[in-house]
């Protein structure tokens, strides 16, 4: 009889509220895309991956306002009304909007990729989160993506950027690349962009301005990588970008890219450790780390614009056709 009353009170006590773990307890989670696109696609599908491998059972509220910001609102709140136990916002833009919109919400969000966080405003240091927030900064090694670019178009001394003067991941990565592109003997050419209208005009003004080109990945331009190809193509002008499906679809020559997927899964860690308990304004921004990138070089872009792969790639499996 004794042996059965215990048996009764430890099932009893597994129902009691407060006693389960993100192992036992079904989450609802919201993942909020600014629009479709496969590496934004990537995030979401790693932070699935690892809340699986972390043994989180969830069920996800998922979508995106085709790159259109005057849906944000709606979807946000929308999404907000579900009432998730934890909403991962994908982009700079989307998460800007999250912080603000959903401002007196009472669930956390993690956010993925910001390119720099602090300046976007979502925290106020690298070191540490903000309240009910925390997130992964895609911010690339760009010393290892600058002499990537100079292993592939030798004699490279400027370097042009393209990015969106409104977007302050974009601006981010341009202040970045101002700081070391002179310990690479590389002078950066900053091309601003308003809008998408104003893309393939000023990809043509590069035309004998800049040896290479590189392209961040930003929400305006990833979407108009096929006008970006089309604009470079009639100058002859190598694009490097910064992820890998570009380079496959043939719309960028090469990327030395951070891996999309694996932003994701970094994304998914720090949501388990939410959801085991953490403060989200305790948790550094995480950051990539030399193994978390992927190196892609396209055979028919290298031939037609003369250009070869070096001896020290000869074995880099990296080049696709």
């Amino acid at each position: 009889m004794n042996v059965r009353i215990w048996q009764f009170l430890l099932m009893a006590l597994a129902f009691l509220p407060g006693l389960s773990t993100a192992s036992d307890a079904t989450k609802k989670v919201a993942i909020a895309l600014f629009g479709p696109h496969e590496s934004l696609q990537q995030v979401s599908d790693g932070f699935k991956a690892s809340l699986e491998k972390a043994g989180v059972k969830a069920t996800y509220d998922e979508g995106n306002v085709n790159f259109d910001r005057s849906l944000v609102p709606q979807f946000l709140n929308r999404l907000a009304a579900g009432k998730p136990d934890l909403m991962l916002t994908i982009t700079t833009p989307m998460a800007q909007s999250a912080k603000r919109i959903l401002e007196n919400r009472d669930f956390p969000i993690v956010f993925a990729p910001v390119t720099d966080p602090v300046q976007a405003g979502l925290v106020s240091s690298w070191d540490s989160g903000a309240p009910l927030m925390a997130g992964v900064s895609n911010i690339p090694n760009l010393d290892a993506t600058v002499e990537f670019m100079k292993s592939l178009v030798p004699g490279m001394t400027r370097m042009g950027i393209l990015y969106n003067t409104g977007d302050d991941s974009d601006t981010a990565f341009v202040r970045q690349l101002e700081a070391i592109a002179p310990n690479h003997n590389v002078q950066l050419v900053k091309i601003g962009v308003e809008s998408a209208n104003d893309i393939a005009q000023r990809v043509t003004s590069a035309r004998g301005q800049v040896e290479a080109l590189f392209i961040p990945a930003s929400s305006l331009l990833q979407p108009a990588a096929p006008a970006i190809a089309s604009a470079a193509k009639r100058i002859s002008l190598p694009v490097f970008g910064s992820n890998v499906p570009s380079v496959d679809d043939g719309h960028v020559f090469a990327a030395f890219a951070a891996d999309f997927y694996r932003i994701g899964e970094k994304a998914g860690d720090l949501a388990v450790q939410i959801f085991n308990g953490a403060d989200p304004a305790t948790l550094p921004v995480s950051k990539l780390e030399a193994g978390d990138h992927i190196a892609r070089i396209h055979r028919g872009q290298m031939e037609a614009l003369g250009l070869s792969l070096p001896e020290s790639m000869k074995d880099c499996d990296c080049v696709v056709d």
